[in-house]
């Protein structure tokens, strides 16, 4: 898969959540790209902005040449995954199996394929035993598991994580960047998480103010004291 972003622009109010951002992430070369940055240097807004959630002021991004606007959205939003910042944004089902089953119910499988990713996304993310529980009943971390789930019951080609350590003990951190590794598609990570984002990511970019400050490989730049600095990072 590949995602481009082209002299991408977002403004709200007059303020430049991402300005004049081009990158192009390609699974083949980069298949897993932390995305860093202090609060507010633009981490959710990138992500959001790929699956059309932010209207861009200008520029333009693509998936697998496909533009993000209103005639490919839905074939997109099938191939490219989201787990939001906040779980209690993307949870709204009764409970926990209903919510998994949302996504690959609306892509017209037949029921017994449903059931099928269904109970394969809960095993994966070690959340069986949940599986009738009402949502509202979960704790944070296991919120997370479960929005989780149902992006990957869904089979995407691509998973958008934002912050998924904020609600996670260490435990937590370290069981979800093991299970991380091991899914064979694109994912891009946002994070302020530093040693999480060593752990799963190779490479990463370093947002400031809405640009790309800094890129290359994570184990390298997270060793420049300056840049952590100059980007809020330590």
């Amino acid at each position: 898969m590949i995602i481009e972003f082209r002299n991408v622009t977002i403004s709200r109010g007059g303020v430049s959540a991402l300005e004049d951002v081009s990158w192009t992430f390609d699974s083949e070369k980069t298949p897993s790209v932390a995305i860093l940055g202090a609060n507010g240097a633009g981490k959710s807004t990138f992500l959001e902005a790929i699956l059309g959630l932010r209207p861009l002021t200008s520029g333009q991004i693509l998936v697998d040449e496909m533009p993000v606007g209103k005639g490919h959205l839905t074939q997109i939003r099938r191939r490219v995954g989201l787990v939001f910042q906040n779980s209690d944004d993307q949870l709204f089902s009764q409970t926990v199996r209903e919510d998994v089953s949302f996504g690959p119910t609306h892509m017209e499988l037949d029921s017994e394929e449903v059931k099928r990713r269904v109970d394969e996304a809960l095993e994966k993310m070690g959340i069986v035993t949940l599986a009738e529980r009402s949502v509202s009943t979960l704790s944070g971390g296991e919120k997370r598991r479960a929005a989780l789930a149902g992006v990957l019951a869904m089979h995407p080609e691509a998973v958008l994580l934002d912050e998924p350590t904020s609600m996670l003990d260490p435990r937590g951190c370290r069981e979800l960047a093991e299970y991380l590794n091991t899914l064979e598609m694109m994912k891009l990570v946002a994070t302020h998480d530093l040693l999480f984002a060593t752990r799963v990511c190779p490479f990463c970019l370093i947002l400031k103010d809405g640009k790309i400050h800094a890129s290359g490989l994570t184990e390298d730049l997270l060793k420049d004291e300056t840049l952590l600095m100059e980007t809020g990072l330590a």
